[in-house]
């Protein structure tokens, strides 16, 4: 039982509140449900629970503070544990240890939102999780846009997954025989922390339930659930800035250019850049140079057609967008250094990236 209460706690830890407003969302709550313990907890804008079976001989329910909880589970060794809560205090006894953590009755804790719809996505997780890992690194980390901080799931047929922090933008498409839906029209922009939630904590290969009403998502991955609220206002219009035809195309092996462009990013001044040189007919050339530190040159061969430019670029940002890349080689599409570059398969069209070069003083 230690194990799986452990795997419990791991799952609800991501949702635990920091308490400054409300103490009791710093606890856990733990009750019995249906012949199963049920682990929740929630910090007013996500709740996970975490279903476990065990012995029952008694129902009831009390709060416990999170971090005393963990600290405990992680410190005892016997594989069988035994829980009791009388007067507001949780008893956890193993053969050879007693503790007895001070709560607070399970009354007081926050009520975990329903979702008050049964409009669904049905999708292997695998496949979801592969999905939302090509797109996850262009959403924008902080909330000073609050519709960036988040993915836009846009279903018409297709399920479009789109993250953007506006210098750089990913697009992945995943058709319409890899899940089922009753569903015909959804757009919902969904946190990013409930997606990274969502990534941390589904690690089997299985069909998973997402469910959307108005103002929240439900993830159902049969014994734990994570539900959220969505973010309202609207995500950008991003049809507008994919580039329709290019000054120059490139046509590279990715792991070649992938290379070329880590060992330049060792010699990368402060602002992490990297400078490309495309050269028709053959040539990419990938290049940094920085007084302090050294210099570098990778020339690469190459399908370039078009004029000759030269660019500088984010190199993580550029990387991030060869990693969601899959298959052999890359097309880049260039319009020169004030307009975003295209990154996507050959082979495939159910994914690309578009990234701004960084302007040429």
């Amino acid at each position: 039982m230690r194990e799986n209460l452990k795997k419990a706690f791991s799952d609800v830890e991501g949702g635990i509140g920091n308490g400054v407003i409300l103490p009791i969302l710093k606890n856990i709550l733990i009750n019995t449900e249906k012949g199963r313990i049920k682990i929740c907890s929630t910090d007013l804008e996500v709740a996970i629970t975490s279903w476990i079976n065990g012995k029952i001989v008694d129902e009831g329910g009390i709060t416990v503070p999170a971090n005393i909880f963990g600290a405990v589970l992680n410190n005892i060794t016997e594989p069988k544990l035994e829980l009791d809560s009388t007067d507001s205090k949780l008893k956890i006894k193993s053969d050879k240890s007693e503790n007895i953590i001070q709560g607070i009755k399970d009354s007081e804790f926050p009520i975990i939102p329903q979702i008050k719809s049964d409009n669904f996505i049905e999708i292997k997780s695998d496949l979801f999780k592969k999905s939302l890992n090509q797109i996850i690194n262009a959403a924008s980390p902080t909330n000073r846009r609050v519709e960036l901080n988040g993915i836009l799931f846009f279903l018409n047929n297709e399920l479009k997954l789109v993250a953007t922090d506006t210098f750089r933008l990913a697009e992945k498409t995943i058709k319409p025989n890899e899940f089922q839906t009753n569903i015909t029209e959804l757009k919902a922009i969904v946190p990013l922390r409930v997606i990274q939630e969502f990534l941390r904590i589904c690690k089997e290969d299985k069909k998973i339930k997402i469910y959307f009403d108005p103002h929240q998502i439900l993830f159902d991955l049969e014994d734990v659930q994570i539900i959220s609220r969505l973010i309202e206002g609207s995500f950008p219009d991003y049809q507008v800035i994919i580039p329709k035809t290019y000054a120059t195309t490139v046509l590279v092996n990715k792991e070649s250019l992938y290379e070329a462009i880590r060992l330049a990013a060792v010699f990368s001044s402060k602002i992490n850049n990297v400078n490309i040189k495309l050269k028709t007919p053959n040539k990419i050339i990938v290049f940094n140079e920085e007084s302090s530190i050294g210099e570098n040159k990778s020339e690469l061969d190459a399908e370039v057609e078009g004029e000759n430019q030269e660019l500088i670029f984010n190199w993580h940002y550029f990387l991030d967008g060869l990693r969601g890349i899959e298959g052999e080689n890359v097309l880049l599409g260039f319009n020169g250094d004030i307009k975003p570059v295209l990154m996507k398969a050959t082979n495939k069209d159910d994914y690309f990236y578009i990234l701004m070069p960084i302007k040429n003083s």
